[in-house]
């Protein structure tokens, strides 16, 4: 059963990318497989990811996040 990161990540990035459905997403799919994966996207997926678990993102940390997976990962440990 997945925790309450994972759904919240998943949501957010449904949110950004309107066309993401449940059979087309998938946690390791990078960067680059997204058609509409612009800096625009990349800087709302990181508002928006710093907003609901009330985290700050280093442009280090931003530069790496390439997937959803990345994104969790980077969560989970900032908790």
């Amino acid at each position: 059963m997945p925790n309450n990161i994972d759904i919240e990540i998943k949501k957010i990035f449904f949110h950004v990318f309107p066309d993401l459905t449940e059979s087309n997403f998938d946690w390791k799919k990078k960067q680059n497989d997204y058609q509409d994966w612009d800096s625009f996207s990349q800087l709302n997926l990181i508002t928006l990811i710093e907003a609901k678990f009330h985290i700050s993102i280093s442009d280090d940390e931003l530069v790496n996040i390439q997937s959803a997976e990345d994104a969790l990962n980077l969560v989970k440990r900032s908790k």
